[in-house]
């Protein structure tokens, strides 16, 4: 994205941020989880849902990557949506 922004290329740089600002979310959501901070499980899923509507959107400008934001939301969204997910969210928490 910086080297869109550098380059003068504004669509590039706009289309670089909005495909991949769910992902770095999903990443702070993610690097919660081991505390269990209250609803990251259920961020997580919301972004990862998120993710799978603007791949939807990219595949349909006939980008490829868009393939890949679809697989990985719904990847997220089946492993964070099981019940082994909710019973490790709702363990104790170590000191």
């Amino acid at each position: 994205m910086a080297l869109a922004i550098v380059r003068g290329d504004a669509e590039a740089a706009g289309s670089i941020s909005v495909t991949s600002l769910p992902a770095f979310i999903g990443a702070i959501c993610a690097l919660r989880f081991p505390k269990r901070k209250p609803n990251s499980r259920g961020t997580a899923i919301f972004l990862a849902s998120l993710m799978l509507f603007i791949g939807f959107g990219t595949m349909g400008q006939g980008r490829p990557v868009g393939l890949v934001l679809c697989a990985a939301g719904v990847t997220i969204v089946i492993l964070l949506s099981q019940r082994r997910s909710g019973h490790w969210f709702r363990r104790p928490v170590r000191p």
